[in-house]
Order: C-alpha cells, then structure tokens, then sequence
C-alpha cells in the first residue's frame, strides 16, 4: 500500500486500516465525540476567520474532489481547524449501483486517512435508496457521532420519504449518541429521535447564512 504515481485507487490511505467482512469498507474507529461549534466548507477555508470550527464537504463532489485526487496538498490547511467530518461523495438512489458503493468507499477511505494524519473525523452518512443499506453504513461505529446533510435531500415527496427511510435505518443500525444536522432538520425526521434520548445538533447551510447576511444587511 505505498503510495505511487500509479495508485489511481488511493490504496495507500488505507495502510493498517481493518475493514468490513461482505464489502471490505474501511473500519472508523476512535471517532470524537466532540459536537463542533462551527462548520466551514472545505473550499473556504483558506478564508475562514477562525479556527475553532470542524471543516465539512457538504457541497457539489466538483467543489471538493481534490481530497482524493491530492489529498496530502490539504492536510497543512485542514490541521488548522479542530477537525473534519468525512467528505458527502453524492450517493444518488438513481446512480448505479456500482457508483453508490464507490462514493460510500471514497468516504470512508478518506475518513480512515485523515484519522491517521492527526485529524480528528466524524464520519458523514449518506444513503441513496433501499439497496444501499446493506452497504452505506458498512464500517461506522456504533453509540457514537455521525452527520448527515439534508440540503437538497427534501424538495419534494419522494426525495422526502427516500431521506427520512433512511434516517430510521442508520438509527436502527447505529445507535448514534449524536447526530450533526447539516441543513434542515424537520421535526417530523428528526424529533421522535430528540425524544428517545439522541443529542440532534443543526447547522444552517452556507446558502441559508447567506441569505442572512443579506437579510442583515437589508435591514441595516
């Protein structure tokens, strides 16, 4: 698993790292259970004024794929902040089923790497439909800390039902202590869950604090 100009795969990042028995999905172990104060987009952070708040990828896979195609390039910047949580490779209900498993292996193998860097991870969920469940939870801790992004994810009925199914599923498998809500959090997802005991945590999306700002702005 060293690292050379022919490793397409990233085979490298998983140097020592376990992995799951039917998908080989790298193992994340040792997950903080810090609850970030702040997020900062992955391609602010060079802008970011401060360096208590944990980096997220929640964002077009264009914005950020340079996490895996150079990774090593982001680590001097990405030391700068308390932590990440583990990049959103897209995992559409209507890719292939092949790209699915893909985007999931991406982010784990990514979380597992940055781990070993010093970088403190808490590890994105992201499913698509009802097949991906046998693999999009595959090497995450259980009784921990996880995140998710509703951003995009409840536009309309079905993409609505599609979140919210597998909200129930990732609890039911996981267990989580805690969940990071990145974007909306409805209470009729999320609230049955605040009430069994789960610390639901909710950060605005960066196109939500911009359109407060110019909100701000407006008024004053």
């Amino acid at each position: 698993m060293k690292k050379t100009k022919y490793d397409s795969f990233n085979a490298y990042m998983l140097r020592g790292a376990g992995f799951t028995e039917k998908w080989e999905m790298p193992i994340i172990e040792n997950v903080p259970l810090s609850i970030p104060v702040e997020l900062v987009l992955f391609s602010e952070m060079q802008r970011a004024k401060t360096s208590d708040a944990w980096v997220h990828f929640y964002t077009d896979d264009r914005r950020f794929k340079s996490i895996w195609t150079a990774p090593t390039k982001h680590l001097s910047q990405l030391r700068r902040f308390k932590g990440a949580i583990s990049p959103d490779f897209s995992v559409y209900n209507d890719m292939p089923l092949a790209m699915q498993i893909y985007g999931v292996f991406q982010n784990r193998a990514v979380a597992y790497w940055l781990s070993t860097q010093g970088i403190p991870v808490i590890p994105n969920v992201r499913w698509g439909d009802k097949r991906s469940y046998d693999f999009c939870f595959d090497g995450l801790p259980s009784n921990s800390v996880v995140a998710v992004g509703t951003n995009g994810c409840l536009r309309n009925a079905d993409d609505r039902m599609l979140f919210k199914s597998g909200l129930d599923e990732m609890c039911h498998r996981l267990s989580p202590a805690h969940i990071l809500v990145y974007g909306p959090a409805p209470d009729d997802m999320f609230q049955k869950y605040i009430e069994s005991g789960i610390n639901v945590v909710q950060y605005p999306s960066e196109m939500r604090r911009v359109h407060e700002r110019e909100a701000k702005a407006g008024v004053n």
